[in-house]
C-alpha cells in the first residue's frame, strides 16, 4: 500500500510540473515583440525621367594623314599616355623633301630677281622724275618689278604648301591624352584620310543619351541629371550641355549630352564606352517612399513588414519603382497612414504580436 501511495504521489508531481511548464511556455509564446515604427506619408521628390546612353570622352580624335606613303615608324601603342605635340607616327616622305629643296632654290632665285628688279625700278623712277627716262622705260621696269614680286610670292606659297604636306608626314598628338586605338603598324601603306590612331583626353567625360521625341521638349540646357554606371554604387552628378536639334539620322531619337562631374573615386571607374542610365531631374512630385533596407526579397517578390489593425506583424507584398537615394518608390501594396515596422528586437513572422516601443 505504501508503494502505491509513492507511485500516485510521484505521478501527481510530474503532472503538476508538466502543467506548470506549459503555462510558462504559453506566456512566452504570447509575449509581444518590441518594434519601432513609422507612419507612411507622401514625400516630395524630384520628378525623374529615365534614359540610357553611353559614356564618351569630351575630347576624342581619329588621326589620319593626307599623304600616300609607307609608314616609317609608329612610336606608341594602345593605352600609352602622350603629351601635346609628341611625335606618334612618321611616314616616309623623301619625294616631298626633294620638292622642298627645289622650292627653296626657287625662292632664292626669285629673291635675287626681285632684288635686282627693285634696284632697277628705283633707278628708272628717279630718272623719269628728272625727265631722263621715257614713259615706256618706266612702264617696262614697273611690269618687270611687279612680275618678279609675284614670282617671289608664288615661290613662298609653294614652300608653305610643302611644309604643310610635311606636317602630315609626322603625326603629332593634338593634345595630351591616351591612345585608345591603333589602326596601323610600321611598314603599312598609309592612304589619304586613312585612320592611323585614335586618341582621347582623360578625366573629361560625358554621356550621350537617346531621348524619344515625346520627351525632348521636357529637356533644357543646364538641367541637372544623375548618371549611373554598373561600376559605381553612387550616382554621378551631371549637367545637360547639348541637345540635338534634329533626329534626321537617328529615327525618332534625339541625342542629348550630359557633362559628368564625378568625385575622385568615380573618376577612376569611368571609361569610354560604358553603358549608362540617366535620371533627368526636373520639377517635383509626391510619392510613397520606403527605406531600401526595409525591403525584404523573397525570390522575385518584394515585401515590407507592417503592423495590422490587430496589432500583429503583417508582411505586405509591394511593387517597387524608381530609387531616390537610399529610398525606393512603392507603386502598389501600401497606402498612406499604413504603419511600417522599421526595426524589431526579434525575428518577425506573420501574426507575431507587436508592441511598439
Amino acid at each position: 500500500m505504501r508503494t502505491l501511495n509513492v507511485i500516485i504521489f510521484t505521478t501527481l508531481a510530474v503532472l503538476f510540473q508538466a502543467c506548470g511548464g506549459n503555462s510558462s511556455e504559453s506566456e512566452k509564446d504570447t509575449k509581444a515583440t518590441l518594434v519601432t515604427s513609422e507612419i507612411i506619408q507622401l514625400s516630395t521628390v524630384p520628378k525623374i525621367s529615365q534614359y540610357t546612353g553611353t559614356v564618351a570622352s569630351v575630347n576624342q580624335s581619329t588621326l589620319s594623314t593626307r599623304l600616300l606613303g609607307q609608314v616609317k615608324k609608329v612610336y606608341v601603342s594602345e593605352g600609352d599616355v602622350v603629351k601635346e605635340g609628341q611625335l606618334l607616327v612618321s611616314i616616309r616622305s623623301n619625294d616631298i623633301k626633294a620638292k622642298k629643296q627645289q622650292v627653296e632654290a626657287n625662292i632664292l632665285q626669285a629673291e635675287s630677281a626681285f632684288k635686282h628688279a627693285t634696284v632697277d625700278f628705283k633707278r628708272i623712277n628717279n630718272l623719269f622724275s628728272s625727265n631722263s627716262a621715257t614713259q615706256k622705260e618706266l612702264d617696262d621696269i614697273t611690269v618687270h618689278y611687279e612680275m618678279t614680286k609675284a614670282q617671289l610670292e608664288v615661290a613662298k606659297k609653294a614652300k608653305d604648301e610643302v611644309d604643310e604636306m610635311l606636317s602630315y608626314a609626322n603625326i603629332s598628338a593634338p593634345y595630351s591624352g591616351v591612345i585608345t586605338q591603333k589602326f596601323i603598324e610600321s611598314g603599312d601603306m598609309a592612304n589619304p584620310g586613312m585612320p592611323l590612331l585614335a586618341i582621347e583626353a582623360p578625366r573629361l567625360y560625358e554621356v550621350r543619351a537617346k531621348v524619344p521625341e515625346i520627351e525632348i521638349y521636357k529637356i533644357e540646357k543646364g538641367d541637372k541629371a544623375e548618371v549611373w554606371i554598373d561600376a559605381s554604387n553612387q550616382a554621378i552628378p551631371g549637367t545637360i550641355t547639348h541637345i540635338s536639334p534634329s533626329s534626321r539620322f537617328s529615327g525618332t531619337q534625339f541625342e542629348v549630352r550630359i557633362s559628368l562631374q564625378p568625385n575622385e573615386i568615380q573618376q577612376s571607374l569611368i571609361r569610354s564606352g560604358l553603358f549608362a542610365r540617366v535620371n533627368h531631374l526636373k520639377g517635383e512630385e509626391r510619392k510613397l517612399l520606403v527605406d531600401e533596407k526595409l525591403v525584404i526579397e523573397r525570390g522575385q517578390l518584394n515585401g515590407v513588414w507592417t503592423i495590422s489593425k490587430s496589432n500583429q506583424a503583417l508582411l505586405r507584398w509591394v511593387r517597387l519603382g524608381k530609387t531616390y537615394g537610399a529610398k525606393v518608390e512603392v507603386i502598389s501594396g501600401l497606402s498612406i497612414n499604413d504603419i511600417l515596422i522599421t526595426s524589431s528586437t526579434e525575428r518577425l513572422f506573420d501574426g507575431t504580436k507587436i508592441q511598439v516601443n
